[in-house]
């Protein structure tokens, strides 16, 4: 989606994702949702923004700052694209052993970095195993027992467990470290070059695509802090940031830029407590999740940035099962049918009752977060029509965890950024697991999914979904959206994905 939104400041808000699950989730640039207040400047030169007092190493480093160039310097093995389909870059080709256990990979021939080093298995195996203990892919590689470089020139990856979509966690730079410790080489769209005191990135020369990129060289200008970054991007010094329109940052930009929105695996999701109270019986979570408007919350709450969702898997992924989420989908009739059969009638206070007990739930929210609360009141009106007693628990953060972790809820509103194979094991049996669901049918489902590829895939995520549509372990709201803002009039045809704000910037179409 590409749309113009010149700006408009709003007020500054917190934001606060569920940790300890999927993948660490960087803080992301402060941005308002805008409106017109300035006529459009003339395009100035391209230039992007880094921060100089943090590593420029794309797997060991931690800054989101210096993290967003990584797309333009590095490659993967895989790449990413918005339905979330792995697509090969540095890989060739790849075969599987038939205990699913060992990837080999070919890689690309004619490859080299920016120094003209020919790219080679060993790299990509240093690079892996280097990757497996770095804070930013630990986790999505907490499978990977090993990567290693074969004689005949191939690349192994050896699991503790089959992962069928294993290329879809592979998007992990390859790099060529530097004896001086200096930012590593890639095989990318530019490398890194000094320029007196500054820094900048050149067209790399090895990369085929170095004579259709539209921009020569991109100057690199400070920018350590939010309120830098701001200000560099208001004064034309740098001429493209990301942000979360759904985040609770909410500084201002002042100046006109143009936007383009990129589907995440950023989950946001109502979790039950499973082990107890009315959210024990699966047809009450059912119906809780049928009285989820999915679509009014996105279009509401979230101002359109979000791809609803009633599985916890993008909606725009080939895995996407339609016909078990249509059985999750908004439908308060159906919701009521379900609340009956689980044995709830209505008293003449209009009211659910069981028996005598009244049906009664509490809903736990982040009070520093004002979609998620936004989302929750919207919940608990619904839920309050089928004749609930709805008592929303706003928390500030650290009181909203404690509550999680001593189980004092009977719903919560959280967020998880799933990785890039859209496991959802961490919210079924994993550390997001609060609520105490135990389902041994789902996980051995969930695991043949896993392990399977092909039509295979297809038959054991269908079979999947349908068991989850059934249990409603949890239920999905929506896939969050990022944004790339990028100064007025300087370019089109942008595509940003969620790990590469400028995928295939050797496609745009740059003004005069």
């Amino acid at each position: 989606m590409r749309r113009l939104r010149p700006v408009l400041a709003l007020c500054l808000v917190v934001l606060l994702a569920l940790s300890g699950c999927g993948e660490p989730e960087p803080a992301p640039t402060p941005s308002p949702e805008p409106s017109p207040t300035q006529t459009p400047q003339p395009p100035a030169r391209f230039s992007l923004g880094y921060d100089p007092a943090a590593s420029l190493h794309p797997i060991t480093g931690e800054s989101q700052v210096n993290q967003e160039l990584t797309g333009l310097v590095y490659q993967g093995l895989y790449e990413l694209d918005n339905t979330f389909t792995p697509q090969p870059v540095l890989a060739q080709s790849a075969t599987v052993s038939g205990d699913g256990l060992v990837w080999t990979f070919t890689l690309k021939p004619g490859a080299a970095f920016s120094d003209g080093t020919p790219l080679t298995a060993q790299h990509g195996a240093d690079s892996l195993n280097a990757a497996r203990a770095a804070p930013l892919y630990a986790q999505r590689l907490a499978s990977v027992t090993g990567a290693a470089a074969g004689e005949d020139g191939t690349l192994t990856v050896t699991l503790s467990a089959p992962n069928g979509n294993l290329p879809a966690l592979l998007d992990i730079p390859i790099v060529l470290e530097r004896e001086d410790g200096s930012a590593p080489l890639g095989t990318g769209y530019y490398r890194y070059e000094a320029a007196g005191d500054s820094l900048l990135l050149r067209a790399n020369p090895h990369n085929a695509s170095a004579s259709v990129l539209p921009y020569d060289a991109i100057p690199l200008a400070p920018a350590s802090d939010p309120a830098g970054r701001i200000a560099a991007f208001d004064s034309g010094g740098v001429s493209a940031v990301t942000t979360d329109f759904t985040s609770p940052y909410a500084l201002g930009y002042s100046s006109s830029y143009e936007t383009a929105d990129f589907p995440t695996t950023t989950l946001l999701y109502v979790g039950f407590r499973a082990a107890g109270g009315m959210c024990r019986s699966p047809l009450v979570r059912r119906a809780f999740s049928l009285a989820l408007d999915r679509e009014a919350a996105v279009r509401s709450d979230l101002s359109g940035h979000g791809d609803p969702a009633a599985l916890p898997v993008s909606p725009l992924s080939g895995e996407y099962s339609q016909s078990a989420a249509d059985a999750l989908s908004f439908d308060l009739e159906q919701a009521a049918a379900l609340l009956e059969q689980a044995g709830y009638e209505k008293g003449e206070d209009g009211l659910l009752y069981q028996g005598k007990a009244p049906a009664e739930v509490t809903l736990l929210v982040n009070s520093d977060n004002d979609v998620r609360q936004a989302i929750a009141g919207r919940l608990a009106q619904a839920l309050e029509e089928l004749g609930v007693t709805v008592t929303v628990n706003r928390l500030p953060w650290s009181g909203y965890i404690a509550a999680l972790a001593g189980g004092q809820f009977d719903l919560y509103l959280g967020e998880v950024r799933l990785t890039g194979d859209f496991d959802p094991s961490a919210l079924l049996s994993g550390g997001l697991n609060y609520g105490g669901f135990s389902g041994g049918e789902l996980s051995a489902l969930l695991s043949d999914w896993r392990a399977a590829q092909g039509e295979a895939r297809t038959r054991a995520g269908e079979a999947l979904w349908t068991r989850f549509a059934q249990d409603a372990p949890f239920a999905p709201v929506c896939f969050k959206r990022g944004s790339l803002l990028l100064r007025w009039g300087m370019a089109s045809n942008l595509n940003p994905t969620r790990a590469n704000p400028y995928y295939k910037m050797d496609q745009w179409i740059t003004a005069g």
